[in-house]
């Protein structure tokens, strides 16, 4: 065999071996953006294509761009089901529920709505939702305008970064609504957060935090403290990624 003198490997390996010696792809894990109740055996996902350049070339993410090339009714595609027990809608349908979701983190939502429009669900829905833009990826808009039309969504707030300046995100509009935040915790509303686990989730925890010290006349310990209370109650749910 010859090697390759830049990176000291054989040139002449057999495909075969080169695949048997590859890892498999990692697989990736969508929320289900859809209720049975609404959809039947549908299962409905939402999906961005990760589109980004490295070294000055472009590069498509394996799953999503894969997914958004099928076409036609015989496209098909290997899936599984991973369950998420902790990221459920409360088993009290008289309870509100709090839903924060940027971009395709939104997409559980989508099927909590559906859900808790077929149980005739008596809690209140409140929406956070966040992305760069209004224009272009506002998801489901048309739904969630139908949604607070019909009296399903009792609150929406919308934070689009780009749009303004200074840039706002879900957590400043959590902030700006913390009065009305803390209400809805102290009557027993369940909090969920989906999305990214890197910035979005620690700053909306952040803001949570802070919500609770303001709004409840608690320092910064006893914040913490009600924040945790709220995560081991199963009130402070998060499916982030």
């Amino acid at each position: 065999r010859k090697l390759c003198t830049h990176c000291k490997t054989p040139k002449d390996i057999p495909p075969e071996a080169l695949l048997q010696a590859l890892r498999p792809l990692a697989p990736r894990l969508y929320s289900i953006a859809s209720s049975r109740a609404a959809v039947g055996e549908e299962a409905h996902l939402t999906v961005a294509v990760v589109d980004y350049e490295h070294d000055g070339e472009r590069r498509l993410g394996a799953a999503s761009a894969h997914l958004a090339a099928l076409t036609g009714d015989d496209a098909k595609v290997r899936v599984f089901i991973e369950p998420n027990e902790r990221f459920r809608l409360p088993a009290d349908p008289s309870r509100d529920v709090i839903m924060i979701g940027p971009g395709t983190g939104a997409a559980p939502y989508r099927g909590f709505l559906q859900q808790r429009e077929a149980q005739d669900a008596t809690g209140r829905n409140w929406l956070v939702f966040g992305a760069r833009h209004f224009d272009s990826e506002f998801l489901y808009q048309v739904e969630w305008q139908d949604a607070a039309r019909k009296g399903l969504l009792q609150r929406v707030d919308l934070a689009f970064s780009r749009d303004r300046t200074p840039r706002t995100y879900v957590q400043d509009r959590l902030r700006e609504a913390g009065a009305e935040l803390f209400a809805w915790l102290e009557g027993g509303a369940c909090l969920y957060v989906c999305g990214d686990s890197e910035h979005m989730a620690p700053d909306v925890h952040a803001a949570l935090v802070d919500v609770v010290a303001a709004h409840g006349g608690l320092d910064r310990d006893d914040a913490e403290a009600y924040v945790r209370r709220l995560a081991d109650d199963r009130r402070y749910l998060r499916d982030v990624y």
